[in-house]
């Protein structure tokens, strides 16, 4: 787990001049809000290099801009972002997009629910999910898949998190930390569609409870992202793979989009919002060198919500 003061630090000796930074082509935006998320740990390990700013997704209003795409006053959404109040985005950026926000959400949505976390539930359960029965799922997509009309169980790390996956809808909800995974997951009655964010043991236990012909979606192995991968945990249910005639999917947002396209995302996952259906907790903070703080809380499972930065 990465610490604080030593793997990263915050800065606030950098200054930018906002009137005559060069823009070389490109835009010059302030921060609205940064996103807390657990996917900034694995970018670390093979991205990140000494001296330079973390990278990830923002909201930003544009200043400045000599980039035809952009007008001074619009909101954009970023995915390689530097934490930082200020920043200059280069013209071949082609991960910023303009938000239209046509809705009137609050901007930190397009960091969470808008964001990579909705984005990654609602195409993976769209291409993979073949959803008729049973779901296990985390926050989002339990939503996503409660609207589909699907059985869904849930777990989450802390009591009041339970709760939180209760008051949106999901079926049986419980503590993993105090209750027996597999134990749960049996007397709920098998898994046809697993939603994988974890890895590890974990997803070794579920494979165990998964009904026939089930899918497992894996985005991603949050248990494993802080250690070496000789410490990787080695998954003793693989043969049920064979056995059960499990269907085994793993993805990352930006491939799955260039094959099935984003299945009308932003417009249908507003709307559901909008109507209340899905939900939304975050946590913010209006302090940038809060980011490592909250960044650690999301790795240890310490956050009781979607971790946000605040700046404007």
């Amino acid at each position: 787990i990465p610490v604080p003061g030593e793997n990263f630090v915050h800065r606030d000796d950098i200054t930018i001049d906002i009137e005559s930074a060069p823009l070389n082509g490109g835009i010059l935006t302030k921060t609205v809000a940064l996103g807390i998320d657990i996917w900034l740990r694995s970018r670390m390990a093979y991205e990140y290099r000494p001296d330079t700013p973390i990278l990830g997704y923002a909201v930003a209003v544009v200043l400045r801009s000599e980039n035809p795409r952009f007008q001074v006053g619009d909101h954009v959404q970023a995915r390689n972002y530097p934490f930082a109040n200020y920043a200059v985005l280069p013209p071949g950026d082609k991960d910023v997009r303009v938000l239209k926000n046509e809705a009137g959400l609050p901007w930190t949505y397009y960091l969470g629910v808008l964001g990579l976390a909705g984005q990654t539930a609602w195409v993976g359960y769209k291409a993979y999910a073949q959803a008729k029965k049973a779901s296990s799922s985390p926050c989002v997509v339990c939503q996503v898949a409660k609207a589909d009309g699907l059985r869904v169980i849930a777990s989450a790390g802390s009591d009041s998190k339970v709760e939180f996956l209760k008051e949106i809808g999901v079926d049986v909800a419980f503590n993993y930390k105090k209750e027996d995974v597999g134990a749960m997951l049996k007397e709920s009655g098998g898994i046809d569609i697993y939603w994988d964010n974890v890895g590890g043991k974990t997803l070794e236990t579920a494979m165990g409870q998964m009904n026939k012909y089930g899918r497992i979606i894996i985005c991603g192995c949050a248990s494993e992202y802080n250690l070496p991968p000789a410490e990787w945990h080695g998954n003793r249910s693989l043969i049920l793979a064979l056995v059960k005639t499990l269907t085994i999917y793993g993805f990352v947002i930006p491939d799955a989009i260039a094959k099935f396209g984003d299945f009308n995302f932003e417009a249908e996952v507003s709307k559901l919002v909008k109507e209340g259906r899905i939900r939304s907790k975050e946590e913010k903070s209006t302090k940038l060198e809060d980011a490592m703080k909250m960044l650690i809380e999301a790795l240890t499972g310490a956050n009781e919500g979607k971790g946000v930065i605040e700046l404007s």
